[in-house]
Order: structure tokens, then C-alpha cells, then sequence
């Protein structure tokens, strides 16, 4: 019986060592001449479980075949990439997209309340937007360089708003007087407890269930999307 009493107790404590441990993620972006990045990754059980998804290729097409992105999915855990595929993000695609969006927003209740709730449990413990720029002409310059300072003010205060800001943010844009060019990198890191995740997760389900057919709306459009991304890879 102590064996067993034990063995329950080691399990209990393991249980709530993992509710209250983090998801950690980030998300990476920079432009330096042509050359775009854009990286996402996911850890989570101290590093045990680990996703990066990765496009290295981001290709403007023309306005018929919209953007070309090349995404690979890599095992931190072995450094293997697991799966790489190549899709053009047309015109009649961010439509669906955004078709769908109301979809969700429709057959959910109150989503719009339920992602600011959860937004507000994110902890951001690194934002960093470094940009420079430069058009060749300084008076240019200095007005392209306020005109970003703007742009970024506002999606900076959109952000602040809604997560928690652990950390001092790191933002700046250099002018570049004397030569043509914009380079740009951005990274955020946040972090969740693992316990609330699950929790949101169930009250969106529970959101859902409250809207006639919004659990049947849901199931559908992941389905689509699952056989959508096998179709492109």
C-alpha cells in the first residue's frame, strides 16, 4: 500500500509540474536585401516536445499567382527535416481564408471575448524590431523613416495592449542616408502556462457548443485544413 500511495503521489506532483510549466513560443521574421525568413517555433514540457516551422522562400509571382512560399517543418529534436512543401498564396486563397475567419467568428460565441481573454494570459518576454532603411536622398530618408516609426507605434501599442509585457521592447529604425536600402528583423517570444492553455481550450469548445452546428463548423473546417496542407505537400 505505501508502494501504491507513492506511486500516486510521484504522479500527482508530476501532473501539476506540467499544468503550471510553460509553452513557450516564437516568432521570427527578417528581410535583408531579397532574402526573407519567416520561422515559427513551439516548445513546450522544458523543451521535451519542440515544433519549428520554417519558410525560407517567400517569392512574389506576379499578381496571377500571387506569392510563392517554400515552408519546412524541422525536428529540433533530431535537427531532421521532417516534411517541406511549396504553396502560392493567390488572391481566391486569402478570400477563403477570410471566408472561413467569419465562418468561425459566426458559429463561436463570443470568440472575439474569448481571444482576448486568452491573449491576456500571454506573457511577452522578448520583442525585438530592428529596421533599417534608406532611399538614397536624406530629406526621403528622414520622412520614410517617421512613416515607419508610425506604422510601428501602432502595431507595437496594438500588441502591448492585449499580452503581458514582460521585458523591455527593443525597437528602433536607422536611417541609412548615404545608400538605397531595407533590411528588417522582428522577433517575438511569449510563453503560457500550460494549465490555461487547456482551459481556453475547452471554453472555446464550450463557446462552440453553445451556437447551433458551430462543433460540427469546426470539426469541418480542420478537416479541410488537414486536407488541404496534405494536398500542397
Amino acid at each position: 500500500m505505501l508502494w501504491i500511495g507513492l506511486a500516486v503521489l510521484i504522479v500527482i506532483i508530476a501532473i501539476i509540474v506540467v499544468l503550471i510549466s510553460f509553452i513557450r513560443g516564437e516568432l521570427y521574421f527578417s528581410r535583408v536585401r531579397d532574402n526573407d525568413t519567416l520561422s515559427v517555433e513551439v516548445r513546450a514540457l522544458f523543451g521535451i516536445v519542440r515544433y519549428r516551422y520554417v519558410i525560407p522562400i517567400i517569392q512574389f509571382k506576379g499578381f496571377a499567382q500571387g506569392i510563392m512560399i517554400k515552408s519546412e517543418v524541422v525536428n529540433k529534436a533530431s535537427t531532421k527535416l521532417k516534411d517541406e512543401t511549396k504553396d502560392h498564396i493567390t488572391k481566391d486563397k486569402v478570400i477563403a481564408y477570410y471566408n472561413e475567419a467569419k465562418v468561425l467568428l459566426e458559429n463561436t460565441l463570443q470568440l472575439y471575448s474569448w481571444l482576448k481573454q486568452t491573449l491576456a494570459r500571454v506573457e511577452c518576454t522578448e520583442l525585438k524590431w530592428i529596421t533599417r532603411v534608406g532611399v538614397g536622398d536624406a530629406p526621403e530618408t528622414a520622412i520614410t523613416t517617421g512613416a515607419i516609426w508610425g506604422i510601428k507605434s501602432t502595431l507595437l501599442g496594438f500588441t502591448i495592449r492585449y499580452v503581458k509585457l514582460m521585458t523591455k521592447p527593443r525597437v528602433d529604425v536607422i536611417p541609412q542616408y548615404n545608400q538605397k536600402q531595407f533590411s528588417t528583423e522582428f522577433r517575438f517570444a511569449g510563453r503560457i502556462r500550460v494549465w490555461f492553455a487547456l482551459f481556453a481550450g475547452v471554453r472555446l469548445l464550450v463557446r462552440a457548443a453553445k451556437v447551433k452546428g458551430g462543433l460540427r463548423t469546426w470539426i469541418q473546417l480542420a478537416l479541410k485544413t488537414r486536407s488541404r496542407v496534405k494536398t500542397a505537400s
